[in-house]
């Protein structure tokens, strides 16, 4: 074992419990929107949108066109992800590599505890807005909600994330929560306001200085996340509310996967390794029985994911199965 993703899919880490508890496991099974506080890697873009425009609008008061800003710009940031942290990809939102340059299953602690050189992430940003300045991100942990500060575990709220970023357009941003209050604000402009005036991405700086907003860069930015904003407007005006549990396999523990085991549950598991290009069978005859063409496809996925070393074995585990999201049989 590397060190580097030991023991993930062995269940050890936080990330696999199958016991209730805080931590990084903690999250509901997934539904197509499920409550603040789970796992929304299992949730599909639209609903995330549709989710947290419905709090901005119903909850928070933005007329759509500012909300969709917002939500746009957060799509940009993390994909609306309230536990993703910088660095990190869209299906392990706390993965991503640590000071020593190793890539890291970060504990949602760790991440808040970050320190520089040698403790947590390396990168800083943290959040749906991804928050990186040392204020605004201790902040964020320390933001009280609904009584009380929820520290480590506002990154597995969503709930609580968008009441922070909602007390910050407030309190620190009046301008922005100006723009985004007017009942006649366009999506555009309204989109516009929040990554210039709030986000201020990188891209839009010039040394330590914000760019004219008539500058081709600038312009660019606008145009990139006018896309996601518009498409949160569509997806809240298009209406649909929760849908039921997502139709996905549940782990069937590792023991499920012995030589020979015939079951319609391995034939979804094989169409999907082949849909995410980790075909490594020699044929699709006996699709529905685990062998070898079964471990050399899983192991495929396992490498895509990240996963290095004797985790890289072609046994499922649960943090690679959920990932996989097998449709129900």
């Amino acid at each position: 074992m590397n060190g580097k993703y030991s023991n993930i899919e062995a269940g050890r880490l936080p990330a696999d419990a199958n016991c209730p508890g805080r931590g990084l496991g903690y999250a509901p099974v997934a539904v197509a929107v499920v409550p603040s506080a789970g796992d929304w890697t299992m949730v599909g873009t639209d609903d995330r949108m549709r989710y947290c425009m419905r709090q901005l609008v119903d909850r928070y008061g933005f007329p759509p066109a500012g909300a969709a800003g917002i939500v746009g710009n957060l799509w940009a940031e993390s994909a609306i992800l309230p536990n993703r942290i910088e660095g990190s990809s869209p299906s392990t939102p706390m993965r991503a590599k640590n000071f020593a340059g190793v890539t890291t299953n970060f504990a949602a602690a760790q991440i808040m505890d970050r320190k520089s050189p040698h403790q947590g992430p390396k990168l800083p940003g943290v959040g749906l807005a991804q928050w990186t300045s040392p204020s605004r991100r201790s902040g964020l942990f320390r933001h009280v909600y609904n009584g009380s500060p929820l520290g480590a575990d506002v990154l597995l709220n969503m709930d609580a994330q968008l009441d922070y970023l909602d007390h910050e357009l407030r309190t620190s941003y009046p301008g922005v929560h100006q723009v985004l209050s007017s009942p006649v604000v366009s999506v555009e402009a309204a989109s516009d306001e929040v990554v210039y005036n709030y986000e201020v991405p990188g891209a839009i700086l010039g040394g330590h200085s914000k760019l004219p907003r008539a500058d081709a860069r600038v312009q660019t930015v606008f145009k990139q996340r006018r896309s996601p904003s518009n498409r949160a407007l569509t997806a809240y005006q298009s209406g649909g509310g929760p849908a039921g549990p997502a139709t996905f396999e549940p782990f069937p523990g590792e023991s499920f996967f012995d030589t020979g085991r015939k079951s319609p549950i391995i034939a979804a598991m094989h169409h999907r390794l082949v849909a995410e290009g980790c075909n490594r069978y020699q044929s699709s005859v006996n699709a529905d029985v685990w062998g070898p063409g079964d471990v050399k496809s899983y192991a495929a996925w396992q490498e895509k994911l990240g996963f290095e070393g004797d985790d890289v074995n072609g046994i499922p585990g649960k943090t690679s199965w959920d990932t996989l999201q097998v449709p129900n049989v």
